[in-house]
This record gives C-alpha cells, structure tokens and sequence, in this order.
C-alpha cells in the first residue's frame, strides 16, 4: 500500500512539472487597432492593425472576423491594412494574430455600419431644371445650382391652402431669346420642368402664350402632353400682348384678334383634363393686352363664352369688365422692391372679395441682358425681396381668408432677371470647425434666408451619412452621441424654398 502511494505521488508530480514546464512555454500575443478609431461608418471599413508576440518564431498571419466562425479576410504577417465592404448592420468584429508557437490573441472592434444617405456630388450638383451648363449671369440670375426643396407653402401663413402656380416663358431655343442651355418644346426639358415644379409645391403652369402663328406653340402642346401623366397638375394659358402683334387672323383688328385667340383657347386647349378652371370655368389671365389696345370686354365676351374666368392685372383688375379676379405682378421701376405696388394691390383685393385674388413671389427684375431691355432693377437683396413678397402676403391673408392662388414671377424669364428655375442665391457661406467633441459652425450672410441646417459626416468626402437636421439658429452640434471614425464632417445650410442650398467646406475629425 506504501508502495502504491509514493508511485502515485511520484506520477503526479512528473505531471506537474510538465504542465509547468509547457505553461511557461506557452507564446503571448497582442494585436492593437489603430484603425477603426469610431465605431460608425456610412458604407467600407478601413482597418489597420498590428500584431506582437513572445514565440520567437513570430507571427504566422493576421486576419478578420466579422461574425463567429466568419473570417473574411486573411493576410500573412504581423500586419494588416484592408477595408471590408460591409452591409448594413450592427458588428462584434474580432481582429485576431496567429503565430507560429501554435498561439493566438485577438481583439474585438464594434462597427455599426449605416447606409450613405447621400452623397456630396448630389448635394452640392444642379438639382433644377435649368441647364447644367447655365452660368450665372450679370443680371445675378444664377447658375445652375443645388437649391432648395422646401415647400414653397412654407413660406405662407400657417394652414395655407393656396394654389402655386409658375409663369413660364416658352421660346428658349429660339433665335430671336437669349440661349439659356435648353430648348423650351423639348419634351424631356419639359418634364424636367414639370417634376422640378412639383418638388417644390408648384401645382400648376401659366404658359405666356403668343398664339398658334408662333414658333413657340410647340412648347404648349408639350405642356399640356406632359400633365396628363402627373395628376392634379394644370396648365392654363396667359394670352400675351405679343399673340395680338403676331394675329392669326389675317387682316383682323385687335378685338378681332383676341375674340380669335380665346375661341382658340377654348377650342383647342380648354376641353383638356388637365386644363386649369373656377367653378368649372376655363381660367384665362392677359399680359399686357389693356395697355396696348381699346378693347371691348363685353363685346369679346359675347363673342366667345361666358362661361370664361378671367383673370386680369394689377390693382385695376377687380374692377375690370368680365372680370373674375385679378393677378398681381411686379413693379420693374419701383424704387422699394415693388412693395408698393404689391400693397396697392393687396389692398384692391379686400375691397372686392367677390373676386379671386392672385399673389406674387418673385425675386426682383433685371432687364440688363434683354435685347429690349430698359436697364430697369429691382435688387433681389440675396434673397430678401423674395421673402419680402411673401411676408407681404401674410399680412394679408391667414388661415380664415385664405389666398387663391400664388403666381410665381417667374419660372423661367432670364431676360428680365425675374426666373427662379435656376434658385435665388442668398449670398450666404458656411465655415465649420470641430473642437474637442464639437462641431461648430459659423454663418456668413442672411441666416433668415435658411431654412434648417443638416449635418453629414465623410470617410472620404464622397459618401454622406446624414447625422443630424438641426434648426435655423443653432450653431454648435455634440458629437459624442455618434461614435465616428475618422473623417470629415459637413454642415449643410438647406435654404428657404428656391434659395440656394451652401454646404460647408469640410471639418477633419481630430482622432
């Protein structure tokens, strides 16, 4: 029995110290990450490690898993320098060294991966109808640009029901106007148009119309072509002073001319669905006709149909023979932004509630560039006049007596400086900055011209990972609550509707 023990006691001490022996053999290693330093990543994941150990034989290789049992990526070596394409998702990635002792150490990286929301080509590119290739002009129309979106609703009195409708001049491309990039009968230059309007809350078209003997013709029947594919969308027609010059009617006199001209509308243009009506009558605005010619309303009327909702201008308007209302425009020499005009007009509306009432937004007139230009300006004030013509408006009108509709002055008259198509530029920058786990940034300019600010971060100043929308006002964000890897940050000021959307020029994260 004594015998049996101390063989015992002898084998397990034999053991011992050949389990203490290979313990004190047995290789440490370590791998450290110096790259991802963030745990948020808009697409791709840049890592860079590199791995130590006591096997004298050194490392064998490195590589990454993204899930247990999933090893994506293996390299031979101590170090590693690779970026993995992730899919969206939440990941306990493991970093791992194997040497050549039979050993391994490994590190654990949480990413959390979140699809790019954007990207800093689409943010900062023309996202208008106007030409990519229009620059912006010395009559400050301006260039093709990335503008904003916003609803132009927004602008009104709180519960606005108003109607939005753009004035369009329909002969670009044609030789006798100004070369802007686009051809106006060009059917994708219309839908273009048509998709660029809805996006900002315009629901319908006023198409200044100089009649079936013009050129521009074309562009009308695209119009109306193009509306039958986008519901509740219309198109209706202002006859122009121009149509009555250019008369279809050989030998006709202006009255004559016109009593043609609205047969002509009605006959041709009005039977559409998508043609724009008041109580089921056609609506028809003029531009100009009354300050050129003697007409007799009544006789046209009797001529035509009564069953016609004329629209006519300015204040005199509602007080006009056939009348059903009256649009307001612009004053191209009034020396306060057109304020008074709009006013006298505004008032003119209350006194004759009976009729409908059109407001204006416009951003100020330049005839500068026009072959019959008077070198007439009304500034735009960086986007001061066009907010200007809203507040006028507001004083107006609320949710109790609302406005009609609003006609746009206009969408696309580049010769008279007055087209929003290409945006408003409110003269505005934006510098950013990042101090300590802050992001900062200043305004440059007429911060009432923004809207909202977002902010988006980078890895590579190509894909745009939308962090925050913060309000107009702020100027500071705490980055703390997003673990970023490095990269940049970029602080958007999204404008006013139609106002130029500026994007910060980028703010290196410090880590």
């Amino acid at each position: 029995m004594k015998r049996f023990c101390s063989l015992v006691l002898l084998c397990l001490a034999i053991f011992s110290a050949t389990a203490f022996v290979h313990a004190s053999t047995a290789a440490t290693g370590k791998v450290t990450v110096t790259s991802p330093t963030g745990s948020l990543f808009p697409s791709s994941v840049h890592y860079v490690a590199n791995a130590t150990t006591t096997c004298a034989k050194g490392i064998s290789a490195m590589g990454i898993y993204t899930a247990p049992y999933k090893r994506v990526y293996v390299v031979k070596g101590a170090k590693l320098d690779t970026t993995l394409a992730l899919a969206p998702g939440t990941y306990d990635t493991v970093v791992q060294e194997w040497d050549n002792c039979n050993s391994s150490a490994k590190t654990h990286v949480q990413v959390t991966v979140q699809v790019a929301t954007t990207t800093l080509a689409a943010q900062t590119a023309n996202n208008t109808s106007a030409a990519n290739t229009f620059v912006t002009q010395t009559n400050n129309n301006l260039g093709a640009s990335n503008v904003s979106k916003v609803d132009i609703h927004s602008l009104l009195y709180p519960g606005a029901t108003t109607d939005i409708y753009a004035e369009l001049q329909p002969w670009f491309g044609d030789k006798r106007h100004m070369q802007v990039g686009y051809t106006s009968w060009d059917p994708v230059q219309v839908n273009n148009q048509l998709n660029d309007m809805v996006s900002r809350g315009v629901m319908g078209v006023v198409i200044d119309w100089y009649g079936p003997a013009d050129d521009t013709e074309a562009t009308t029947l695209a119009w109306l072509a193009a509306a039958q594919n986008h519901p509740n969308f219309k198109v209706m027609i202002m006859i122009d002073k121009g149509a009555v010059r250019l008369s279809p009617c050989s030998g006709c006199t202006a009255q004559q001319t016109v009593i043609y001209l609205t047969n002509y509308v009605l006959q041709h243009y009005a039977t559409s669905p998508v043609y724009a009506t008041l109580n089921g009558k056609p609506l028809i605005t003029e531009f100009d006709i009354d300050k050129n010619y003697t007409l007799d309303w009544n006789a046209i009327q009797a001529a035509t149909s009564p069953n016609i909702a004329w629209i006519f201008q300015s204040s005199s308007g509602f007080t006009h023979p056939v009348t059903s209302g009256s649009y307001s425009w612009m004053h191209a020499t009034s020396t306060v932004y057109g304020m008074d005009y709009l006013t006298k007009f505004y008032n003119a509306s209350m006194a004759a509630p009976q009729e409908m009432a059109w407001g204006a937004g416009y951003k100020g007139f330049n005839d500068t560039l026009a072959s019959w230009g008077l070198n007439r300006i009304v500034g735009q004030q960086c986007g001061q006049t066009w907010l200007q013509t809203f507040s006028m408006i507001n004083s107006y009108y609320n949710s109790g007596k609302q406005l009609p509709i609003l006609q746009l002055v206009t969408w696309n008259d580049y010769e008279e400086g007055t087209e929003v198509e290409s945006g408003i530029d409110n003269c505005l920058t934006v510098s950013a900055a990042i101090s300590g786990s802050i992001l900062n940034w200043n305004v440059k300019g007429y911060e009432n011209t923004v809207d909202h600010y977002v902010v988006y971060f980078s890895p590579d100043n190509q894909n745009l990972l939308e962090l925050n929308t913060v309000p107009v006002g702020t100027h500071a964000m705490d980055l703390k609550p997003y673990p970023l890897a490095s990269g940049s940050l970029y602080v958007q000021a999204v404008g006013k509707p139609s106002i130029k959307n500026q994007m910060s020029t980028p703010a290196k994260t410090p880590w």
